[in-house]
């Protein structure tokens, strides 16, 4: 719940959820709903909130990593048939068995929240499930965001922090390489090098990351950057018909060759009333040929994931968390205006302003 705005929303990260174990997906799923469930009671000082709430309360259980969470539930062969584009000719139903976790998920949520709220008299919300756009929070656990699939099994994940940020100095302690962010630049719009340039203001902190399934048979073979399309959209849509009762974050990454089909696909989910909503669409473009550099992700081989690996124990002088106590002084940082973009750090830095703190 945050100050200046409301979201009734919890996530499930399946990346960390045994395929096999099904008394731990239930307990998962209940605890996201007992989270979400527990908002109902709050009570808003604005009459709009308070109207909303009663005539629709709504709250969401969310997850994230399920692409993580199918290849560990069905193996290579899944991942071939998601790369063959879903065909419904496979010799293995696997769009049925997605169906079967996904409808088993949201039963659970429903269950638990209409319980929950004809226990204690509360109207219990007609829409309970969604997947948000997930992020940072996926990160956390090296997930997969969403439903999406990761960028490639191995990258460098780049994080911005402020210049001198304790955890960005407790990253250098422990071994990451930590170089200026794409923002720093010289008069001729160079990208700098040194983070204590002066004109370095914020930091990237890299980290060598692979997806926890990189290394079971089979799977390494596959390119995700080759991920059709048409691969993606069946996915989200299996996740928006089976899970999802409010709306699935989806951003759909195609070349130019695929816009026909796509758009195919769209308008034959409109005209079927499947339950298409909306969705982001992104021009692929190759995240390994340095066109953009310093991205958030960087695709890297087995090869150099490893020698990165190496690098960053070569240099560690402390543990992370033992680097963050040296740096971490308990002062209140302000966020960086183009580092913090969320609804709190904008909304306390328009009251900052209205206050003549700024």
């Amino acid at each position: 719940m945050g100050e200046d705005f409301h979201c009734n929303l919890s996530e499930i990260h399946l990346n960390t959820i045994d395929p096999e174990d099904h008394e731990m997906q239930m307990d998962a799923f209940r605890a996201g709903a007992l989270e979400v469930a527990a908002l109902l009671f709050h009570q808003f000082k604005d009459e709009r909130y308070s109207y909303s709430r009663e005539i629709d309360p709504i709250v969401g259980v969310s997850f994230t990593g399920l692409f993580d969470f199918f290849v560990k539930a069905f193996g290579a062969d899944w991942l071939e048939w998601m790369f063959a584009g879903r065909p419904s000719d496979w010799e293995r139903d696997y769009a049925y068995e997605e169906a079967q976790y996904l409808t088993f998920w949201r039963t659970e949520v429903e269950a638990t929240i209409h319980e929950f709220c004809e226990a204690r008299g509360l109207k219990a919300p007609n829409r309970m499930t969604t997947v948000q756009p997930a992020g940072t929070k996926s990160l956390l656990t090296g997930a997969s965001s969403g439903w999406h699939p990761p960028k490639a099994q191995r990258f460098i994940r780049r994080i911005t922090f402020g210049a001198y940020d304790p955890v960005a100095l407790a990253a250098i302690d422990a071994g990451y390489s930590v170089i200026p962010a794409p923002s720093a630049r010289d008069e001729e719009g160079n990208l700098l090098d040194d983070i204590h340039d002066p004109r370095s203001a914020e930091w990237l902190v890299e980290i060598p990351t692979e997806v926890p399934w990189a290394n079971l048979p089979g799977c390494d073979k596959f390119d995700l950057h080759e991920l059709s399309a048409r691969a993606q959209f069946g996915l989200w849509m299996n996740v928006q018909k089976c899970y999802t009762t409010h709306n699935t974050s989806a951003t759909i990454e195609l070349q130019e060759s695929e816009i026909e089909e796509l758009a195919g696909l769209i308008h034959e989910a409109i005209i079927k009333d499947e339950g298409y909503i909306s969705a982001a669409l992104l021009q692929r473009f190759d995240a390994r040929g340095g066109a953009f550099p310093r991205l958030p992700f960087e695709p890297i081989s087995k090869q150099d994931f490893d020698i990165l690996c190496a690098d960053v124990e070569a240099r560690k002088q402390l543990p992370f968390r033992a680097a963050l106590q040296k740096y971490d002084d308990e002062r209140e940082l302000a966020p960086q205006e183009s580092a913090c973009s969320s609804p709190a750090c904008l909304a306390n830095a328009e009251r900052a302003e209205r206050e003549g703190l700024t």
